[in-house]
């Protein structure tokens, strides 16, 4: 009896062991899953993330060319400017030169001394005198 009841007592140990290895699988696939859930939402975190970064690291970007975009743009208003005014002020300087010889030649040919003088000292007085 000896030997059945040893026998019994092994098979109910068998039976519990084996119940603790289930509970303990089952142990184990519950935090299997929790680990494998949690890794899901840190990835979607991660993705998320990425995705935003990603986001405003093109908007940098877009702002930064556009800034040099418009730098340039100004630069090169500025130039065209420059470049206007200097033309404009060769137009004027030849303008007075053509101007200058025109009136010079015809003041020589229409003039006598005395009409020369007059302008002259009609000029020197307008140059004495300070404009306002």
């Amino acid at each position: 009896m000896q030997a059945l009841d040893s026998r019994q007592e092994l098979i109910r140990k068998s039976l519990d062991d084996a119940q603790q290895a289930r509970q303990e699988l089952e142990r184990l696939q519950q935090e299997s899953a929790q680990i494998i859930r949690q890794a899901r939402v840190d990835a979607e975190a991660v993705v998320a993330q990425s995705r935003s970064d990603a986001a405003r690291l093109r908007e940098d970007l877009r702002q930064k060319a556009k800034a040099e975009a418009d730098g340039i743009v100004r630069n090169a208003e500025r130039q065209i400017q420059l470049e206007t005014q200097r033309a404009l002020q060769q137009i004027r300087h030849e303008a007075v030169e053509l101007s200058v010889m025109i009136a010079s030649k015809i003041l020589r040919r229409n003039l006598t001394k005395e009409d020369n003088e007059k302008l002259i000292e009609e000029a020197l007085k307008q140059i004495e005198t300070p404009r306002h």
